[in-house]
């Protein structure tokens, strides 16, 4: 009987000792070899950051952005009727997914101590956070994207004010961060790695966001801190410089249109007519002749007005309707002239920032000559278009979008008059070269008022000025949903952004 014991617990000894080995064995077999188990290179992060949200923001800009700063018209989109519904698939509340691998990027970089990437991550921050806000106005900040590391799944809502403070604090960090530490920046498909790009973007950005809110806050004194000290604050030097996501010509990196049936969209008569009366060639860029006169002597641009019932049938149908430039072509709209690398995203140029620079040096933010900066900033995006025209175009050619001397001296153009004559033309000029580039147009026609656009017969009788939260947050989060509307105002698109005082 003892034997029979003894043997019994040898075999429960060997029983034991055997199923710990399976289980070792288990844990081994069920670990991918090629998926690390936690990831420690932000470098891994960066493209898919980089390419996620300008896929978002292309997408954001052609469909909903291009038609509310009046650049481009669809009959329904134009008629202003939006939905809480179209807030996460066109108004960049996707930008909160991208977030969450951006401050994944900041907290591995910090961990490694790569201060270069810290900086690319507090950029990019800004940015997604500056496009958000300026869309919705209070938004989730100081506790958004939190969930992981903090545990806060129903972020508060911060004021406009308390975001815009915190931007451009990170956009001064980021600066001071960016070329003080040695790591090679890979995986960076915007700027190839160069560090003093990400510099020159922050500092741009920080001129951007600062111009912004200078009807809420007088920015003389961070204004001039950057423009008076370009070694410590590099800006963008010309158009190669600006930060513009190129696509390749290959399949899944083209242009994102290319494989579209159609445009989606015509030319606005807003933006048709406002370059009609500057004698402006990039009409040639931005709209097509119409089909009627395009292939005759006299070629003719007729835009389509925003907030009508039947524009099918406007000006006598779409042979009568400009289309918007041949730039932005898919393939099976036009086979022989569709490109998959002429148009980039375009997140902020040189143009813009020269004709920030000319705004300020006008309203005496900064000191230096608003006229030159006007200037430069006009011929920049014109050079810029002209750069872009593919090579196998027969009109419009690069020197067919290049102005002649007569435009600058027009008295609509040239730099002379009021100062609030001045500003205007800064304005229109600014207005125009935001084509697609963004929501930036419009986030500027609500800072400015220029251009002058006027709702169509059926619209809802206005042009919104922000967008209404998304379903999802009003019906996941809502004890801060109804405290934000409670202090911004009602959750519609006629409640203004606290910087939007026009």
């Amino acid at each position: 009987m003892k034997a029979n014991y003894i043997k019994l617990i040898l075999a429960l000894i060997a029983f034991n000792l055997s199923a710990t080995r399976c289980t070792n064995d288990f844990e081994k077999i069920n670990k991918n070899p090629n998926q690390p188990e936690s990831l420690t290179n932000p470098a891994l992060l960066l493209p898919g950051i980089i390419r996620s949200s300008m896929s978002d923001s292309f997408n954001g800009s052609w469909n909903r952005g291009n038609i509310v700063a009046d650049y481009t018209t669809d009959q329904f989109v134009s008629q202003f009727d939006w939905s809480a519904g179209d807030a996460e698939g066109y108004f960049l509340w996707s930008y909160y997914d991208r977030l969450r691998d951006v401050m994944n990027m900041y907290n591995l970089s910090v961990t490694g101590n790569l201060k270069n990437y810290q900086g690319i991550a507090l950029v990019w921050k800004s940015f997604l956070f500056h496009s958000m806000t300026d869309i919705y106005g209070d938004i989730p900040y100081t506790e958004g994207v939190k969930a992981k590391t903090d545990g806060i799944n129903f972020p508060k809502y911060d004021a406009q004010e308390t975001i815009y403070q915190g931007i451009l604090a990170d956009l001064k960090q980021a600066n001071d961060l960016l070329s003080t530490s040695n790591e090679v920046v890979t995986g960076d498909i915007l700027f190839n790695g160069n560090v003093m790009r990400w510099k020159m973007f922050a500092n741009a950005l920080r001129l951007r966001c600062l111009l912004r809110i200078s009807d809420r806050v007088d920015p003389s004194a961070e204004m001039s801190e950057i423009v008076s000290n370009p070694t410590s604050y590099p800006l963008l030097t010309s158009n190669s410089d600006q930060a513009a996501l190129q696509y390749l010509d290959q399949v899944n990196n083209e242009f994102p249109n290319y494989n579209d049936f159609g445009y989606g969209c015509t030319a606005s008569k807003t933006l048709v007519d406002q370059l009609t009366a500057l004698n402006d060639p990039r009409l040639y860029v931005f709209a097509q002749p119409t089909p009627a006169t395009g292939g005759g002597a006299n070629p003719q641009y007729a835009g389509v007005p925003n907030g009508i019932a039947d524009e099918a049938n406007y000006n006598g149908g779409p042979t009568n309707q400009s289309l918007p430039g041949l730039l932005w072509a898919p393939l099976k709209a036009n086979p022989a002239l569709a490109s998959k690398t002429a148009v980039q995203t375009l997140i902020l140029t040189y143009a813009e920032q020269q004709l920030t620079l000319a705004e300020a040096a006008e309203r005496g933010f900064i000191t230096g000559n608003a006229a030159q900066y006007y200037q430069e900033g006009m011929q920049a995006n014109f050079d810029y278009y002209a750069s872009r025209i593919p090579s196998n175009y027969t009109f419009p050619t690069a020197a067919d979008v290049q102005p002649d001397a007569a435009y600058y001296t027009q008295a609509t153009v040239a730099y002379t008059g009021t100062q609030a004559e001045k500003l205007a033309k800064i304005h229109l000029q600014k207005w125009i070269s935001l084509y697609n580039c963004g929501f930036e147009g419009w986030a500027e026609w609500r800072r400015t008022g220029v251009p002058t656009i006027t709702p169509g017969p059926a619209s809802l009788g206005f042009v919104p000025v922000r967008m209404i939260y998304p379903l999802s947050e009003q019906n996941t989060n809502r004890e801060n949903y109804d405290a934000a509307v409670a202090v911004q105002g009602p959750d519609n698109t006629q409640t203004r952004v606290w910087w939007d005082k026009n």
